[in-house]
């Protein structure tokens, strides 16, 4: 009996494969083990990858060519998105590497540029004195790694440094957007700085002449401006009231030089003024149409009719003496006048002045905004303080005080009159016209800038003749501080003062309003 017993026992084979079993499970733990600690490495890489694309767009956002983007565009990803203290920061959590889950160390790499179809950078910028020069920036964070569950039965302990870089860049366009722009004096144009600057505006006399910071052109995407010229239209861009109709890249765009006689004659419609070919107020667009104050140094002569003898002391500035452009009289320079004048009501300043050292010309594009501010203000308000009207006492704060009481402070001024002698030598005043005669006047609203502001692109013209490619820096607000001559001395030119950056017409922020920026990644 035992040994039928012993012998069915020998014989027994059902539990062979537990020893097989055993055998392999060290085996099977490793296979397991190595696929459960390469899916942790993976998860963990996407940790990695997603914080360096994050990175990359909250830096790229701040390359706008200004100075100072390059430390801007490393505190906006540091701070928000790699400070452990951060409710924004990104996290792994698969690294057990002892530094915690916050991922917070990131290398920054700025260059000019970036050419995607050959994976190839530009120059390297590494001065921050040179970040307007930095267009796309490569974010690389740091290495991480994870310590190994199951695969340490292999021998192997930790992974390696895991590193995640992405690459981005800011993508422009410029929509709602006037159809000038002007050569930037300085990249940053404009800066705090340059508030309240005078800015003369130099019309070319034709395309081969080279453009220089003051100079001025349009934007012509779609090709309008130049059609509106080649189809013998002499395009009058400065006195229309529109913009571009849609968003265009701003790198790139047609420039289109402008005209001086065509050009001065529509822009001066803003101050009532209506020269040869331009037409009147387009009352439902607003283009060609005045600002309700249309101070100025122009000044217009009227004659007394009958005996040339006359008393001109006692006539007052008629309100209207003709039709069409003659509505005030005839029109002619202050120099003009004051050399006809035999008596002056001390108010011969009907309009606000350029820069004291544009007038004696020791600046030339650009002025330091220091102008006979209160010289105009005790000739023409009593000697009303130019700082407490103005605050800052640019001719702009002086232009929106006066709109404020138009009744009182922009009537019609006499400035002084010429004692005739008689026969064909009469009688005459000399007028000034700080409100519009001929045309009705735009009234600014929400949604309509005063007629005397004018926005511009702002573009770096290095290099750039006639019509060409050129990218938009930024946009500015820009105050018409006298009508553009037409003929003579300085004629074609137009004197601006900086307001600032350009604003809404509801004077909000314009950001993302004339401009479109869009971070985008790159790689």
């Amino acid at each position: 009996m035992n040994r039928s017993i012993t012998s069915r026992f020998l014989r027994d084979n059902s539990a062979a494969v537990g020893p097989m079993y055993a055998i392999a499970l060290f085996g099977l733990i490793t296979v397991a083990g190595v696929g459960w600690d390469y899916s942790r490495l993976m998860t963990m890489d996407s940790e990695l990858q997603n914080a360096a694309d994050q990175a990359a767009l909250a830096a790229a956002t701040q390359l706008t060519g200004n100075d100072g983007a390059m430390v801007r565009a490393r505190d906006a990803a540091n701070n928000y998105l790699a400070s452990a203290d951060s409710a924004w920061v990104n996290e792994t959590k698969l690294s057990n590497d002892g530094d915690g889950r916050p991922i917070t160390g990131l290398t920054f790499e700025f260059y000019e540029d970036y050419d995607r179809a050959t994976d190839t950078f530009g120059s390297q910028v590494t001065n921050d004195d040179d970040a307007e020069d930095a267009r796309v920036v490569r974010v690389i964070v740091n290495g991480r790694y994870a310590k190994y569950a199951l695969t340490a039965l292999t021998g192997v302990i930790r992974s390696p440094n895991i590193e995640a870089n992405a690459v981005a860049g800011l993508e422009a366009s410029v929509c709602k957007a006037p159809k000038m722009f002007v050569c930037a004096p300085t990249r940053d144009f404009p800066t705090e700085a340059d508030k309240g600057k005078g800015f003369r505006l130099r019309v070319l006399p034709n395309a081969t002449d080279a453009f220089t910071p003051g100079n001025f052109g349009f934007l012509d995407p779609d090709g309008s401006v130049k059609n509106d010229r080649d189809t013998g239209n002499p395009n009058r861009e400065l006195g229309k009231n529109n913009e571009l109709d849609t968003c265009v890249a701003s790198s790139g765009i047609e420039s289109e030089p402008g005209f001086v006689a065509v050009e001065s004659r529509a822009l001066n419609t803003r101050f009532d003024m209506y020269g040869p070919a331009m037409p009147g107020c387009n009352t439902t667009n607003g283009d060609f149409c005045p600002s309700e104050n249309t101070v100025t140094t122009v000044v217009y002569k009227q004659e007394i009719p009958g005996n040339g003898s006359a008393n001109p002391t006692a006539t007052a500035c008629a309100s209207g003496i003709g039709s069409g452009n003659n509505a005030r009289g005839s029109e002619m320079s202050l120099a003009d006048a004051l050399a006809e004048m035999t008596s002056t009501n001390n108010n011969t300043v009907p309009g606000y002045t350029r820069d004291n050292c544009m007038i004696s010309g020791s600046c030339s594009t650009i002025g330091d905004g220091d102008w006979s501010g209160q010289a105009y203000m005790n000739r023409n308000h009593g000697a009303a303080d130019l700082m407490s009207v103005s605050g800052d006492g640019s001719r702009f704060g002086v232009f929106q005080w006066e709109l404020a009481a138009k009744s009182s402070r922009l009537a019609v001024r006499k400035l002084g009159y010429k004692q005739g002698t008689g026969g064909s030598n009469k009688s005459a005043i000399y007028c000034s016209y700080p409100q519009a005669v001929t045309e009705p006047p735009v009234v600014p609203s929400a949604s309509q800038k005063d007629r005397r502001i004018m926005t511009v692109a702002s573009v770096d013209c290095t290099g750039l003749n006639g019509r060409d490619k050129l990218d938009v820096l930024r946009f500015a607000d820009l105050f018409l501080v006298d009508y553009s001559k037409t003929t003579g001395t300085n004629s074609g030119e137009i004197m601006t003062e900086v307001i600032g950056p350009a604003r809404r017409p509801d004077g909000g922020s314009a950001f993302q309003y004339y401009g479109r920026n869009k971070p985008v990644l790159l790689r």
